[in-house]
């Protein structure tokens, strides 16, 4: 049989068990919790950029492209542009993604402009369309795509 000794301490160690169970899945979901706050306060982040950028567009940037527009995607930021010169059925639309996604993808990996989005966004597109506003191509980059550069 037991002893009374034995016994408080076996009740004593159920007890911090129990407790330190409790204390952790309460910290658990306190982490959810911030995780959720912080995926909200992206999106807000996302949505006042992407609202500052459309103030000035859309804007030519060169005579070949215009700036349509900025989108918040899913955590992500998606960069609408037109080129203006290019009809998608006469056009080889390979050979234009070809051209563009190197200088595309080093500027996301480098250009001090685009450290927000590598750093806090899921992921940064560009969609291009032509005169017609036809969609010729997306372009989609994420932190992981700037490991090899």
């Amino acid at each position: 049989m037991p002893t009374i000794s034995f016994t408080r301490q076996l009740i004593w160690g159920v007890v911090v068990i129990i407790v330190s169970l409790v204390a952790v899945e309460l910290w658990n979901l306190w982490q959810q919790g911030k995780q959720v706050r912080d995926r909200n306060q992206l999106y807000v982040e996302l949505l006042e950029r992407s609202g500052q950028l459309n103030r000035d567009l859309p804007k030519l940037l060169d005579g070949q492209t215009r700036f349509e527009r900025a989108e918040v995607v899913n955590y992500g930021m998606r960069f609408v542009y037109a080129l203006i010169a290019v009809d998608r059925f006469q056009h080889d639309i390979d050979g234009l993604r070809s051209q563009v996604e190197p200088f595309l993808r080093t500027s996301f990996c480098s250009a001090k402009s685009m450290t927000f989005y590598r750093d806090q966004a899921e992921f940064v597109e560009y969609l291009y369309q032509d005169r017609n506003n036809i969609h010729l191509f997306t372009l989609r980059f994420s932190d992981t795509d700037c490991e090899n550069i």
